[in-house]
């Protein structure tokens, strides 16, 4: 065949786990071979104990973030437990993961993204956790974002998850800078 193109991308995927694969500490994606920027994004919760298998939230970021030149993204989440439908009041003791957040912070990103989403607002352990990140944030603040439309459609929104995102807006996702909540 004349006059084809062919292309090929190696992506490594790497899982941090718990010994029982019931918690995930993070999960970086990287395409080997290909320079561009790194990026932390913070969700909710792991939904798999394998790095096999991707949900949507993983091709959306991978779809997504690739095409804005990140070349490694590392998943980090509010809370490590890996579960379909998050229960805070069923989680465990999170201290271990927020070390692991302590940690993350050490190595050089481009940006830090927050897509938690806006599920569970109020809930006393989510608040808490979320408080304590921001507060690892701060020394990194200028770095530190949330997900937005190019259209400006869903302006009005903060932290969008990045499933949210993917399925309103995607192929338009820019970054927006974080807005840390006033200490009360």
């Amino acid at each position: 065949m004349d006059n084809v193109v062919k292309q090929t991308e190696l992506l490594e995927k790497t899982g941090v786990y718990d010994e029982d694969l019931k918690r995930r500490f993070a999960l970086t994606l990287k395409y080997n071979g290909m320079k561009g920027k790194k990026v932390l994004v913070i969700g909710m919760n792991p939904a798999s104990n394998s790095v096999q298998v991707f949900d949507n939230t993983t091709n959306y970021l991978l779809n997504n973030l690739g095409i804005m030149g990140y070349s490694e993204i590392v998943v980090w989440n509010l809370f490590a437990d890996i579960c379909t439908k998050l229960k805070p009041t069923q989680t465990g003791d999170n201290t271990e993961n927020m070390e692991y957040l302590q940690e993350l912070l050490n190595e050089k990103f481009n940006a830090v993204l927050i897509g938690w989403g806006n599920t569970f607002i109020g809930n006393r352990r989510v608040e808490e956790a979320k408080r304590h990140v921001c507060e690892y944030l701060k020394p990194h603040a200028k770095k530190v974002y949330e997900l937005v439309d190019t259209d400006g459609e869903y302006i009005g929104l903060r932290t969008i998850h990045p499933l949210f995102a993917g399925q309103r807006f995607s192929g338009k996702w820019e970054f927006r800078n974080f807005v840390f909540p006033e200490e009360k």
